[in-house]
């Protein structure tokens, strides 16, 4: 059979013959073709170089004129080409101009944190601020996109904003919440990041465009436009930033603030205001916000933070099922009665609380023991007797016992029933814990399934409506279906207990199946972003001993692929991985336990020197260790440490980790991190230096090459030094 002509009847090969020749052939073929046409065109006796030059002349060079319109159209760019910070032209718009602008944080001295209280609050007093009208527009402008951008952070931090003055005001300036002064004086580190903030978010730039459809419907002119942060020229300790900017020839000027409620469903105001959480009431019918709400103190403090606005547009945004969506506007002005009724509370707040965590970091510095009691007629910080009355710490066995209120500067504040004193509030036993989430009521039994069954549980009682059950999930359970949680000695419903629990013979039978996972250790400083969901799911329980230290999961490319992407923060399967070559490495160290026991407290104690990766919270990683300590003190190796800031999460873990023993954190002067994902390679590297004996804080790593080497030991099974200079 002629197989060439078969392929000549293909319709693949129609009008086309296949050649089949050898590869040999073939390019023997096309080096014929290649010195015929050098020969023709006399190209061949010329270089390679020559032809490049030749290239080269023929093509013309462009003029400076016509360079200088190119850079304007790439200047016209709604998103700037890199290269135009090159020219001296356009260079200019790639610097931020208040990047040299002070900031409150600038208050802050080493000197301060050997002052006491007293001398510290002395110091809060005499501070003022001098902030000009250019500097308020500097910042304005270099602050327009928000959380985005380098100066967004640097300018708030010190500073009340809107959205926390409900929270300043209400706080007892005693007893004042930590975690408020913390949010404020160092923002970066305690962003909200909750369920319902991340649904704002999503939503508030669609809420914004039909704010401004409908309301050039009526309005002459209208225009709304991005702002950034305001800072209030009178109260230069107070800032602003309201979602955006509106103004029209018949109202004037006027800002607006958007809030889109996560629990509101189907676009209905009216089941939204039935809600404890609601902003909204009903008043004569008609919605509107309530005065008592945060959201009234936020839109106040806008309205007397920027300058020139005669009212503010509240925006309640609503999406029913079918994405269609619902606004309510109340315009609301400037209610000077409030206002000066908050104000002088903000200003103390700011002076007695804040200050002295700028100046001082008096609430996360290092709480020391004082030194022994000269006698016990003197008491306070000052160590005096005054002919005043004094106000008793809660604490016992506080040191101090009794205060003047003059030298807390609390003359005239109510003080609490529980007061602990400035300093006993720092000791981790004293310091105010989140409100715990009640765990979820049993399931009652009505018209459940169960009661259409004549006997259940392995009891074999018949249900009644009364009865606190938990469902079996197996697929064919035969030991009654349904269980008395008394009969099993559980206290509570299980928390997997609407989707995969099992009864114990059902376990038996058929054992879950362990699904590997990549597992992310990921933690808020902001309790309520666990509100609607649970932490853990248990799926299965077992007794038996378990290997602390022992690798969490097999690393996959998609791991491999975490570690070399820049902006890839490293997984609790990574660390792990870590952990066990470090281990390898020198067995006589303890440590290197799985991450996955940070937030639940459940380490093996360690007697001897140890080395750790703890998960601090914010998607963060530290390395700490006891080498070369006294008993009590542990060394913190933090990539992004921030002068001196202590995480209260990381001070927890520690003690858990001794079994009580832990007396306090020493952080050392460590490289740090330039982005915002290289925490874990950081800290990898600063353990690896340990196990190998190396002091990190001598050690300066070049970080181009620190993922790759990682990535490099975790194939080889063998890890070594980072690359340093």
């Amino acid at each position: 059979m002629d197989f060439t002509n078969i392929c000549q009847r293909s319709t693949v090969c129609k009008g086309r013959r296949l050649d089949f020749s050898s590869a040999k052939k073939l390019k023997g073929s096309l080096e014929q073709k290649i010195e015929t046409f050098n020969q023709n065109t006399g190209e061949g006796s010329k270089t390679l170089e020559e032809r490049c030059d030749q290239t080269i002349a023929s093509n013309a060079i462009p003029s400076d004129g016509e360079m200088q319109e190119v850079y304007a159209k790439l200047n016209a760019c709604k998103i700037k080409a890199v290269a135009l910070s090159l020219i001296d032209t356009y260079a200019d718009q790639f610097v931020d101009e208040s990047r040299t602008l002070p900031i409150i944080p600038d208050l802050f001295e080493t000197g301060n944190l050997e002052l006491e209280y007293t001398e510290l609050i002395k110091l809060c007093v005499e501070v003022t601020l001098d902030v000009t009208e250019e500097h308020i527009k500097k910042i304005e402008i270099s602050t327009r996109a928000q959380a985005s951008g380098s100066g967004f952070y640097r300018h708030r931090a010190g500073r009340i904003g809107a959205s926390q003055c409900f929270s300043a005001f209400h706080t007892n300036l005693a007893q004042p919440s930590q975690s408020l002064i913390k949010k404020i004086c160092y923002p970066s580190l305690y962003k909200v990041n909750t369920t319902a903030t991340k649904y704002g978010q999503k939503h508030e730039s669609d809420a914004i465009k039909a704010y401004e459809t409908s309301m050039k419907a009526r309005h002459v002119n209208l225009e709304v436009k991005k702002c950034g942060l305001f800072i209030n020229k009178d109260n230069s300790f107070l800032h602003a930033t309201p979602d955006f900017l509106v103004s029209c020839d018949c109202c004037g000027n006027g800002c607006g603030e958007v809030k889109c409620p996560v629990v509101i469903t189907d676009g209905n105001f009216d089941d939204y205001v039935q809600h404890k959480s609601s902003c909204l009431e009903k008043v004569n019918g008609n919605l509107q916000l309530k005065k008592t709400h945060s959201y009234y103190y936020q839109v106040q403090q806008q309205l007397f933070s920027v300058p020139n606005l005669q009212y503010d547009d509240f925006v309640v945004c609503a999406i029913d099922k079918a994405k269609n969506i619902h606004l309510f506007v109340q315009r609301i002005y400037p209610d000077v009665q409030h206002w000066n009724f908050v104000l002088p509370k903000l200003e103390t707040f700011w002076r007695i609380c804040i200050l002295p965590e700028i100046l001082g970091r008096w609430y996360t510095r290092r709480c020391t023991v004082p030194p022994t009691l000269p006698s016990r007629d003197v008491i306070c910080f000052c160590r005096t007797e005054r002919d005043e009355d004094s106000i008793l710490c809660s604490n016992n066995d506080c040191p101090y016992q009794r205060f003047h209120p003059s030298c807390l500067s609390l003359t005239s504040v109510t003080m609490p029933k529980t007061w602990y004193c400035l300093h006993c509030c720092r000791l981790p036993q004293f310091k105010r814990k989140r409100n715990t989430r009640k765990s979820p009521q049993p399931f009652v039994v009505s018209d459940h399934a169960a009661m259409k069954c004549d006997s259940i549980c392995i009891c074999k009682a018949k249900p009644t409506p009364t009865d606190k059950l938990v469902e079996c999930h197996g697929e064919s359970c035969k030991n009654g279906k349904y269980f008395h949680l008394a009969c099993l000695a559980f206290k509570r419903m299980p928390n997997n207990h609407r989707t995969t629990w099992k009864c114990p013979a059902c376990k038996k039978v058929a054992p879950a199946q362990a699904t590997n996972t990549s597992t992310t250790c990921s933690s808020s400083s902001d309790s309520s972003s666990s509100e609607g969901e649970s932490d853990v799911v248990i799926t299965e329980v077992t007794q038996g001993e378990t290997n602390k230290t022992s690798a969490l999961a097999n690393l996959t490319d998609n791991h491999f692929d975490l570690i070399i992407n820049r902006t890839g923060c490293l997984d609790c399967d990574i660390i792990q991985q870590a952990h066990v070559l470090l281990q390898l490495e020198n067995p006589a160290i303890a440590g290197f336990q799985r991450p996955t026991l940070d937030p639940v407290r459940n380490f093996d104690v360690v007697n001897g020197e140890f080395v750790q990766i703890l998960h601090t919270g914010n998607n963060h990683w530290a390395c700490v260790s006891s080498i070369g300590c006294v008993s009590g003190y542990v060394n913190l190796f933090d990539s992004l440490y921030h002068d001196p800031v202590l995480s209260q999460e990381v001070e927890e873990q520690t003690n858990d980790l001794l079994g009580g023993r832990f007396i306090a954190l020493d952080p050392k002067p460590v490289q740090q991190q330039t982005n915002g994902s290289d925490c874990g390679v950081f800290a990898v590297a600063f353990a690896t230096c340990l196990v190998f004996g190396v002091d990190p804080t001598f050690i300066n790593f070049v970080t181009q090459g620190m993922r790759p080497h990682l990535a490099t030991c975790l194939r080889n099974g063998r890890i070594s030094l980072f690359p340093s200079f």
